[in-house]
């Protein structure tokens, strides 16, 4: 038994021996591997370490160059006020303004003739043209420097200028020009080459009423297409005729046939425009003494002889509104806007978030705003003659367009009015004295508000017993904000025939510019015709302050630093 247990004793003594011998194999072991996993992670380290300042050196290499060694695009100066001017000239009562030359300033179009034959040989026979013939100009507006010029066969109508893709120039805009007899022609804005021309030789005794309507794509190429009007040379006893024409914007070739339509009214005025639905759905609304209204999708049938078709079409094309369509005639397929025989202007007013908008209507004698879906009149009031298109601009801080309206009370008097666009009622006025030939209202947004700008003489002790002839006489021009309406500031008086007149941003968000057009108008007799470009800034730092009736305590030099520094928007 005790040898048993002596053996047993020496056999567990040599297996703890064998045991830690080989805890200590393992332990070895285990160290090794660490120390290869601690040597490997070293390594990952350091490759890390190594590509952070890899990426960082390149971060810092492009920040290098393009802060110092690539130059930055220059941005371009613009003058504050700069003047061209054409001799021997005569000009038409237009100002286009667009981007032509891509650098972020709006540039000026115009028209003019050239009627100095030391000029015989120039630009009009070198395009094939008969001396004088009209041209599109366009001037820079950073400096007034000619872009490009052309020569036109025919007096000048209209430019419409910024329609993408025209003529299927995929990266760049382009202009239609209408003239005043049969002259379509699309022209890339940035050269002025043409792009395609409308050949009249399906239609006689016709003449061409700009401005054409800017459609969406009719044929599925891609690219918007356009309505064009005619008015017909051969009238029946009282009956006038209207011609409609569906246009390519890729091509210039006609989409279906002419469309004829029968009026007994006349065209006072003649201000055709788009009109979409809440539901979306396209109508063409024109004046003929009435207002009168046709979808779309009909005007495509009536010339096609077939409905729009296919999936590359807009939607609007392919449906119809249920609430319209039961206002319209099935026969002639025409809806009756509005009833009364002397409608003079038609306007759309953009209203956010609601396609139909509002729908503002001018008479003889009265304003009317209607809702541009169900047609509901909102408020209308009345007038004694309105002289021009009510200009719309915002004067109360709640978001609603209202309208500067220019309302002849005598022959030589006019009252400027601003009145609510929620209720019709008046805001501000002012009583001036004005010539016929006194160019149209403006207005431009400041950052929550608008600056209106109008044109006339203000009554003083002197002027206000003498009747003159006020064509001979200064023209101001003149300008009003919201923030002080007992206040006007007298930005320019010119001597000079003022043609046409716009004020517009021509950079985004940086600075507004009134554009005059001065000169004799075609048909005068010829003499200097020029487009003068300032800065409102530069304009308000020459203004003379104007008080009308009301209280502010604020100095002229005060009331002149608010307005220099205000901002504008787009």
């Amino acid at each position: 038994m005790t040898e048993n247990k002596d053996l047993d004793a020496e056999i567990n003594t040599l297996r703890n021996e064998e045991v830690r011998k080989q805890d200590l194999i393992d332990i070895s072991k285990r160290k090794k591997i660490s120390f290869k996993n601690l040597t490997r992670f070293r390594q990952l380290s350091r490759w890390r370490t190594a590509a952070l300042f890899l990426v960082l050196f390149i971060c810092l290499v492009v920040v290098f160059a393009f802060s110092f060694i690539i130059p930055c695009p220059v941005r371009p100066v613009s003058q504050r006020t700069w003047n061209t001017k054409f001799e021997d000239a005569v000009t038409y009562p237009l100002i286009t303004l667009w981007d032509v030359n891509k650098d972020k300033v709006t540039d000026v179009l115009f028209a003019f003739k050239d009627m100095n034959s030391s000029n015989i040989n120039g630009l009009c026979i070198t395009e094939g043209l008969s001396f004088p013939c009209a041209s599109v100009a366009v001037l820079s507006g950073t400096n007034g420097s000619l872009l490009w010029q052309r020569g036109l066969e025919e007096d000048i109508q209209h430019v419409q200028c910024g329609i993408e893709k025209l003529g299927g120039e995929e990266e760049s805009s382009g202009c239609l020009i209408i003239g005043q007899l049969q002259l379509i022609t699309a022209v890339d804005s940035y050269t002025g080459e043409t792009l395609w021309k409308l050949n009249m030789s399906f239609a006689t005794s016709v003449s061409v009423m700009g401005p054409a309507l800017i459609l969406p794509d009719l044929d599925g190429d891609d690219v918007e297409d356009f309505l064009i009007f005619f008015r017909s040379h051969q009238q029946v006893g009282s009956v006038m005729e209207l011609i409609l024409l569906l246009l390519s914007g890729r091509s210039g070739n006609p989409i279906g046939q002419l469309v004829h339509h029968n009026t007994s009214q006349g065209f006072v005025h003649f201000s055709p425009l788009v009109h979409i639905t809440n539901t979306g759905v396209y109508y063409v609304l024109f004046i003929q003494g009435t207002v009168q209204g046709m979808a779309l999708r009909d005007l495509y049938a009536k010339a096609t002889g077939t409905q729009p078709q296919g999936s590359n079409l807009n939607q609007g094309l392919l449906k119809s509104d249920p609430e319209w369509e039961k206002m319209t005639d099935q026969d002639s397929r025409q809806i009756e806007i509005y009833r009364s025989r002397t409608a003079h202007y038609l306007q759309r007013v953009h209203v956010l978030g609601n396609n139909a908008g509002k729908l503002l209507i001018s008479t003889s004698n009265m304003i009317e705003l209607l809702d541009g879906q169900n047609l509901q009149t909102i408020w209308s009031r009345n007038t004694t003659q309105i002289r021009c298109p009510p200009v719309p601009g915002y004067f109360n801080n709640d978001g609603v367009f209202d309208f500067l309206i220019e309302d002849v009370i005598e022959k030589d008097r006019k009252k400027v009015i601003i009145v609510d666009g929620n209720s019709g009622k008046t805001l501000w006025e002012v009583e001036l004295m004005f010539s016929e030939n006194s160019p149209q209202a403006s207005s431009v947004n400041t950052m929550s508000r608008s600056t209106f700008l109008f044109w006339g003489e203000l009554a003083t002790e002197t002027n206000s017993s003498v009747i003159a002839d006020f064509t001979l006489k200064k023209q101001y021009l003149y300008m009003v904000h919201p923030s002080h309406p007992s206040i006007i500031l007298e930005l320019s008086n010119s001597t000079e025939n003022v043609v046409a007149f716009t004020t517009a941003l021509f950079e985004r968000s940086r600075h507004a510019c009134n554009v005059l057009l001065k000169g004799q108008s075609v048909g005068s007799e010829p003499g200097t015709v020029s487009i003068t470009k300032q800065k409102l800034k530069e304009a308000i730092n020459l203004s003379t302050v104007r008080r009308l009736k009301g209280n502010d305590d604020f100095s002229d030099e005060e009331i002149k630093q608010y307005f220099y520094r205000m901002r504008y928007s787009s």
